[in-house]
């Protein structure tokens, strides 16, 4: 009986032992850890390869006092497309300026000329001299379409003008469409958890292979200063941007087709308790909009007695 015991507290002894090792083994404690947010070294690689060709932006505007003129300087960020000096950035960024300078990641500061600008799409495209950035290699756009949820998002822009600064997130939705400033959706933006401040604006949203698959355009914001740091950032596809450019190089103002209204599809209860027919109904006209003009009325209130306009 008495060996009996000696050699199960020796084996007890042993196992102890054998378990301690294996715990305290550098696979174990490997396998115990959590795994990285995201692969550092490919950020650092796509960092060092875009930020040459992304540029801080400053614009002025004339304005009539002291007062006013010092809130008539903006910034904004954007990025070389190709070889003969065209940035890509926002509207909202160079909207009524009158001069615009950009200044490269060597601290060099050129004029910038704006060619065209889309504000229903919140782009524009600005030029530079080409022989100022013969060694800049601009980046590349991706086919947005390709873009799916939960892939890697890398922003690079100058929020509050601290220059070429990078965030890292996923692209959190694909097919959204928030509003640019004339109130129109622009399709199929991109939604992303990068964050994204003020100076931000125009900076390329890029994937893993420093291709471009946005232009940071809009940030939400909960409406309550409590919920300032929740933040939802946008970008405007690069498809769209690729579609657009050759007729922003012609130097003029595009214009999209506007109907100027909010509303929503009829529903089903709605068809049959009002009798209203398959279709849209409008909730909101937009003041100088061509539903205005039309004449187009909003209902006030989905009720039988309420008098309103129904898109068939």
């Amino acid at each position: 009986m008495r060996l009996f015991v000696f050699s199960m507290l020796a084996l007890g002894l042993a196992l102890s032992f054998a378990l301690g090792v294996i715990v305290s083994s550098p696979q174990a404690r490997t396998a115990t850890q959590s795994a990285p947010l995201y692969d550092e070294k490919l950020v650092t690689a796509v960092f060092e390869r875009a930020s040459p060709a992304v540029v801080e932006i400053s614009v002025r505007r004339n304005a009539p006092d002291e007062v006013i003129a010092a809130l008539a300087v903006g910034s904004g960020s954007g990025f070389l497309v190709d070889r003969q000096g065209h940035i890509v950035t926002n509207h909202h960024v160079v909207a009524g300026s009158d001069t615009i300078s950009v200044r490269l990641q060597d601290g060099r500061m050129l004029v910038a000329r704006l060619l065209g600008s889309s504000a229903a799409d919140d782009l524009a495209l600005l030029q530079v001299d080409p022989a100022e950035i013969g060694d800049v290699e601009p980046l590349t756009l991706a086919d947005s379409a390709s873009v799916v949820p939960g892939q890697m998002a890398i922003a690079v822009g100058s929020p509050f003008r601290q220059f070429n600064s990078v965030s890292v997130g996923v692209v959190s939705g694909t097919g959204r469409g928030p509003a640019s400033v004339i109130r129109r959706p622009i399709p199929d933006m991109i939604q992303t958890d990068a964050a994204l401040n003020p100076g931000n604006s125009g900076g390329p949203l890029l994937n893993s292979d420093g291709e471009v698959i946005g232009v940071n355009s809009a940030v939400r914001t909960g409406e309550f200063s409590s919920l300032g740091d929740y933040r939802v950032g946008f970008a405007v596809p690069s498809n769209t941007v690729r579609g657009l450019l050759p007729r922003l190089v012609e130097a003029r103002e595009l214009r999209r087709p506007w109907l100027g209204i909010s509303g929503t599809a009829v529903a089903d209860i709605a068809a049959d308790s009002l009798g209203l027919p398959d279709g849209v109904y409008v909730s909101g006209v937009f003041p100088d909009s061509p539903a205005e003009r039309a004449g187009l009325v909003p209902f006030r209130r989905l009720e039988r007695d309420s008098r309103g306009d129904v898109i068939t």
